[in-house]
């Protein structure tokens, strides 16, 4: 494997009039990691994910995919791009069939076996109009032409937006195959948290155009805690001296504490020498990534 990032971007800027959707992102995305790219509606993500194909180009900063600038990619670059957007723009005028052929043609490394397995497993009927399909139909059929030629850079922008439970189940099964080719690189910006913690190992999440936090979920994991202390004789002292304390809540006799940007064993040492009854366990994903998203700025 490579130690060149398959993606990098320095100091990127993008706006629109006076709306910055990036602001001085600097980034690399190594091969064969999966990236969940987190944030809320508005916070950036599409914008950066469009740089990485060239769909979209900085105001200010650079952007490289395969150690090429984003604006020059040639068709053999591009070919080892799989981009699939939250309402893919597909030809109306062409059949699902005649749709897959066209994408097919000139990629060297289309796996026919997938295709044809993902024309049955989605349900899509090659003689069908693309115009007659559903918004599910849709989706599935854009992520069967991003990842049929097997591509080393995956980028997927809401995907499973309109595909219905089942279909969604799918969907990150076939994500896990594809994880298993070790340098494949997936990007993937979701809502549906539970999904993308089934898959990622690596999370970065953006808000307001920066990037908040960039690191391994595992990582991630291991440094935000919850505390439940128990005063034991004297009231709990205020403010609580926890290492990495975020937010408080109870009174003198009970409160919950959440520390975040610390190791477990050094709450776990602090809790200890206040005297107090006290637990310690990991946030849920899903709590952590709210604290991040409502935090004040600070970088993880």
């Amino acid at each position: 494997m490579t130690d060149r990032p398959i993606a990098r971007l320095r100091g990127v800027s993008k706006l629109y009039g006076t709306t910055r959707a990036l602001d001085d992102v600097s980034l690399e995305f190594a091969p064969g990691t999966i990236v969940g790219v987190l944030g809320p509606n508005g916070s950036g993500k599409t914008t950066l994910l469009g740089h990485l194909p060239g769909l979209l180009l900085p105001t200010s900063g650079t952007v490289e995919t395969f150690g090429v600038p984003a604006a020059r990619l040639g068709d053999a670059e591009l070919a080892r791009i799989g981009y699939v957007s939250q309402e893919p723009r597909l030809p109306e005028w062409m059949t699902v069939g005649e749709t897959v052929e066209f994408v097919r043609a000139g990629r060297t490394r289309w796996d026919a076996a997938l295709a044809t397995r993902l024309l049955a497993d989605f349900g899509l009927d090659p003689g069908r109009g693309v115009d007659a399909l559903s918004p599910g139909l849709r989706q599935r059929l854009a992520i069967l032409i991003a990842v049929a030629p097997r591509p080393d850079l995956l980028i997927l922008d809401e995907p499973a937006a309109s595909l219905d439970p089942v279909a969604r189940h799918d969907f990150l099964r076939l994500l896990m195959e594809l994880i298993q080719e070790e340098e494949r690189t997936i990007l993937i910006s979701s809502h549906v948290l539970s999904d993308v913690e089934k898959v990622v190992d690596t999370v970065l999440l953006i808000n307001g155009g920066q990037v908040h936090c960039h690191q391994p979920l595992d990582e991630l994991r291991e440094t935000y805690h919850r505390v439940d202390v128990t005063a034991v004789g004297a009231d709990l002292p205020s403010p609580l001296p926890l290492p990495g304390l975020l937010t408080v809540t109870g009174d003198r006799r009970r409160a919950m504490a959440v520390c975040g940007h610390v190791p477990r064993h050094q709450v776990e040492a602090a809790a200890r020498a206040l005297g107090v009854e006290a637990k310690v366990r990991g946030l849920e994903f899903e709590e952590i990534y709210r604290l991040i998203a409502t935090s004040d700025g600070r970088k993880v």
